[in-house]
């Protein structure tokens, strides 16, 4: 009787758990589909090496080399205060005939802003949107604005992928957006202007992060329960080991153009792969298309040499129904459904405050390695390498002492690196052992920047209910654009006060190590389908913040019910019913 009524409980992950666990053929198509994210993953961090900001000096003619130098000692010393690279002495050079040395008999102590543009050096770079758009000194602020646009589009690409994915499919959506990032990309690296290039910026940025948000979901919906850790983990690492590249193609690419141009064609494998790769059987499920879900669960069963039964399916379809209502396999979910069940709205406050923390955090310690003594390609280096450290340390700590536990310390962590960082070189006034120790401390941060970045996707697709994943992976990666618009005038007041940037970030980070405790451990839990389902389980697993809300009392009904109807309150629209309702008063 046991084994009956186990049988009659079946869902989709114990028919997996029957298979053996996850089999070769999801993990032949989980590979298959990460040259996705491995392309994509370049075009967040393209703003390391496009927005390189290269010494530079006023240009001086008709006293310029020819081409002009930037280390021309001669105009250099004469006309060029010492440590103000934005500035040049005010000299009457139409009265200096040409020559350097009749400047000299000049009494001149003003000076004056750059009036003939500037002479940048080419130690590292050949040439950057910085230089080509002179983005220095008073336009300084229009490569911030640049680089907080592109998250502007992220923030709008964010938005709309959720639904694409809810309606239409994980698979389609990735193919949508690929194929925008290839375009996008394209016409940012052939921009004629400014304009054009904070443009078309925005148009990639819609794309590209979106794309790896359709990639995420679906591979962790083509695996097993007990291995979506470790398919969460390799998804991120995808990415890190195309940010690990990033900086040995800009160090033999130095023109930002050819850098461009290079990192747009590396999504376009995905364009034939897309022919060879399933739906995610889980979305079709959800959608009542049980016979595709079912062909594709057969090769499932036919990879680890097994066969699917009929009364098994029959079961799994009978089972994830019963998790939903008839409604909700029709509803088409928005961010705002999240906010209507007591507790799912106190876990997506928490989880978008977790995205916004999280995102200044991995995308300010990130840019601002432009900043950090050394050289910058090998500094971009060891900021990727690290990714690939944390990625696999999440992997790690997560089966040792949980998700929760992990997510906490690592948001902690990186919080106390970066004010770390701050004191150190506050007090270093010169001393190069303690301007050295605050660069590998910032890079430290970002090791744990990027625990605490892989552990946010994987904690949002664990929390959430199939039917509404990808809504809540659009509204968390909304919420880490907010974090990401704000970044770039953040690092711009370290010019200012050189200690606020990386306090803000501290202090972020810790309060993130704080409320990352109040969410649910997940780890080795199955997926949830329904809202009901989700919420559900949210009470039995907080219920400390269930009882400061004093909804302890209240039992949820085993039996589902609509996933529009949460707490008492109805939010269908029924004609049918409201008229019977009239007609009965």
């Amino acid at each position: 009787m046991e084994e009956k009524r186990e049988d009659e409980e079946l869902d989709f992950d114990g028919l997996q758990d029957k298979f053996g666990g996850i089999t070769p053929y999801q993990v032949g198509m989980i590979v298959l589909v990460s040259i996705l994210p491995f392309g994509t993953g370049f075009m967040s961090q393209t703003s390391v090496f496009f927005s390189g900001i290269p010494e530079h000096r006023c240009a001086v003619p008709p006293f310029e080399s020819e081409p002009p130098s930037y280390v021309d000692e001669n105009v250099t010393d004469i006309f060029i205060p010492k440590g103000d690279s934005c500035k040049r002495y005010d000299y009457d050079i139409t009265e200096c005939e040409s020559s350097i040395d009749a400047c000299l008999g000049q009494d001149i102590n003003a000076t004056k802003d750059c009036d003939n543009g500037w002479v940048y050096s080419d130690e590292y770079y050949t040439e950057t949107t910085v230089s080509q758009f002179n983005l220095v000194c008073g336009r300084s602020s229009l490569d911030a604005l640049a680089n907080s646009m592109y998250f502007v589009g992220v923030f709008v690409g964010s938005a709309l992928i959720g639904p694409l994915m809810d309606w239409f499919g994980r698979k389609v959506s990735m193919l949508i957006t690929c194929i925008g990032v290839i375009v996008t990309s394209l016409l940012v690296a052939f921009s004629s202007s400014y304009e054009m290039y904070i443009s078309m910026r925005v148009l990639q940025a819609m794309t590209s992060i979106p794309c790896f948000i359709a990639y995420y979901t679906y591979v962790n919906e083509m695996t097993t329960r007990k291995w979506k850790t470790l398919v969460g983990a390799y998804a991120n690492t995808t990415t890190a080991i195309s940010h690990t590249v990033l900086p040995l193609l800009a160090y033999f690419l130095r023109y930002w153009r050819n850098l461009g141009i290079c990192v747009s064609l590396l999504c376009t494998p995905y364009l034939i792969i897309y022919f060879f790769i399933p739906k995610s059987p889980r979305w079709l499920l959800i959608k009542k298309r049980d016979g595709e879900a079912k062909e594709i669960v057969k090769k499932y069963a036919k990879s680890k040499k097994q066969e699917l039964q009929d009364e098994d399916w029959e079961l799994v379809v009978k089972n994830e129904n019963n998790k939903m209502s008839a409604s909700s396999q029709e509803v088409r979910y928005t961010i705002l459904d999240l906010y209507k069940p007591t507790l799912m709205r106190v876990v997506s406050i928490n989880i978008c405050y977790l995205w916004f923390s999280i995102s200044m955090l991995f995308y300010g310690l990130t840019l601002n390695v432009r900043t950090l003594v050394g050289d910058p390609y090998v500094n971009a280096l060891l900021n990727g390498f690290v990714e690939i450290v944390g990625y696999a340390m999440f992997l790690g700590t997560t089966r040792l002492i949980g998700i929760r536990i992990t997510g906490s310390l690592s948001y902690f962590l990186s919080g106390i690196c970066c004010l770390t960082t701050m004191l150190l070189f506050q007090f270093a006034n010169g001393n190069t052992a303690m301007e050295e120790a605050s660069r590998w401390v910032a890079i430290l941060g970002k090791l744990f920047a990027t625990l605490a970045f892989g552990l946010i996707y994987q904690f949002t697709t664990e929390l959430y209910p199939t039917v509404a994943r990808g809504t809540a992976m659009s509204m968390g990666s909304m919420s880490a654009r907010i974090g990401s618009i704000i970044m770039p005038f953040t690092l711009e007041l370290q010019k200012s006060i050189p200690w606020l940037t990386q306090t803000i970030f501290g202090i972020l980070g810790v309060i993130g190590g704080l409320t990352c405790l109040l969410l649910p451990e997940t780890t080795d839990r199955g997926f949830t389908s329904s809202i009901d389902d989700a919420e559900n389980f949210y009470r039995k697993s907080m219920k400390f913040t269930a009882s400061l809300l004093k909804k302890t009392d209240e039992v949820y009904q085993s039996e589902p019910k609509s996933d529009r109807e949460v707490n008492g309150y109805e939010f269908d629209y029924d004609e049918e019913k409201i008229e019977q309702s009239v007609t009965q008063f």
